[in-house]
């Protein structure tokens, strides 16, 4: 589901706005590094089957992308979106406004996760890491649909102002064909 989500976000973005782009971005890198932990394979031995655990550099670069990607969205990312759409919508800020909440009730629990895992990462706070990281990969899909109703709305917008825009160019030429001397 998280990669159905992104290549939507994708097709929808379509490259239009860079910021928007690098976010994209951000959450492909994210994402491909969450599924490289969570497929690590069992290491069976001769006791039973026992879990391989990621190493402490592949958990830290986890961290370290999801709490980048958790920045990016409230720092450059929704600011962005909802300074443009208090310039242009009010009913398109009201989607944003009821959206950013919900985004940042995911952020309370993804920075649980890299609070645990971010240090030191002995036997005890490993016990659970598959399951903590079935939980992460669960925000993360509520926060992807939440972002992306954003970037959906943001881009209806940036449609709508440019037939807005076509339209009056299409008026001015013909207001001057009319005012031109034949």
């Amino acid at each position: 589901m998280l990669l159905t989500t992104l290549n939507r976000t994708k097709q929808v973005s379509s490259g239009n706005l860079k910021w928007i782009d690098e976010m994209i971005h951000a959450r492909e890198k994210l994402i491909t590094t969450y599924f490289k932990l969570l497929t690590l394979p069992l290491d069976k031995n001769d006791t039973g089957s026992a879990e391989l655990h990621p190493s402490y550099e592949q958990m830290s670069e986890f961290c370290s992308l999801l709490v980048d990607y958790l920045s990016r969205g409230h720092f450059k990312v929704y600011p962005k979106i909802l300074t443009i759409m208090e310039n242009v919508s009010s009913r398109r800020l009201t989607v944003a406004r009821r959206l950013i909440p919900r985004i940042e009730n995911t952020t309370e629990y993804l920075l649980k996760f890299d609070e645990k895992y971010s240090g030191e990462l002995d036997e005890g706070i490993m016990r659970n890491w598959r399951k903590d990281l079935a939980y992460v990969g669960q925000w993360l899909e509520i926060r992807f649909k939440h972002e992306d109703r954003m970037v959906i709305a943001l881009q209806i917008m940036d449609n709508a102002m440019a037939q807005t825009t076509k339209g009056k160019t299409k008026q001015c030429s013909t207001k001057k064909k009319e005012d031109s001397p034949e």
